[in-house]
């Protein structure tokens, strides 16, 4: 995983819950060496799902809701560096039809060993939305986040239920992304 992700965990950790927080999680963590990430570096995916585990039981919330929140809060940053991808999109449907079919196009391009999850949408009216979201990262409630920081950015509310998901024993998340 691109240490650019780790550096944006632990800015949301320092943020939402405190420095000293941050440091906590990492001492208690067994394969992260520092608290520090090289933003262009690759790290083992393990290291970030004991991150998030460690921080689940450090601040008593579930795994759902800490990618969730770290999501909406990474989707800025995400959003500088594909500023120029996302031509005149402008909502949040618009906006994710792009994420799959150009930026993580473009992101594969800049570097081929890049993963991106596959977005498979499905307009099902002018207000709803269905993404088959499929990552060997089980990620899905990170997307989550991302979407509605997406929706924020373009001064939308949403609302998103998971009909099917990994973290149930489905084969894939669908999510039902619905605009208010």
């Amino acid at each position: 995983m691109k240490g650019a992700i780790f550096c944006g965990y632990g800015e949301y950790v320092e943020q939402a819950h405190g420095l000293l927080t941050w440091l906590d999680i990492i001492d208690r963590s067994e394969l992260a060496q520092s608290s520090s990430f090289i933003a262009t570096d690759i790290y083992d995916d393990n290291i970030f799902v004991e991150l998030l585990t460690i921080s689940s039981e450090v601040l008593n919330v579930s795994l759902s809701e800490i990618l969730t929140e770290f999501g909406e809060f990474l989707f800025p940053t995400l959003l500088g560096s594909a500023k120029h991808h996302i031509g005149n999109c402008s909502n949040v449907f618009e906006f994710l039809d792009h994420v799959e079919n150009v930026i993580h196009i473009e992101v594969k391009k800049a570097d081929p060993l890049a993963y991106t999850p596959s977005l498979i949408l499905d307009t099902v009216s002018e207000n709803e939305l269905l993404i088959k979201y499929t990552s060997h990262r089980q990620v899905c409630f990170l997307a989550e986040g991302l979407i509605y920081g997406a929706a924020k950015h373009f001064k939308q509310k949403v609302t998103i239920e998971h009909l099917s998901c990994t973290h149930q024993g489905d084969k894939h998340c669908l999510m039902k992304v619905i605009s208010e």
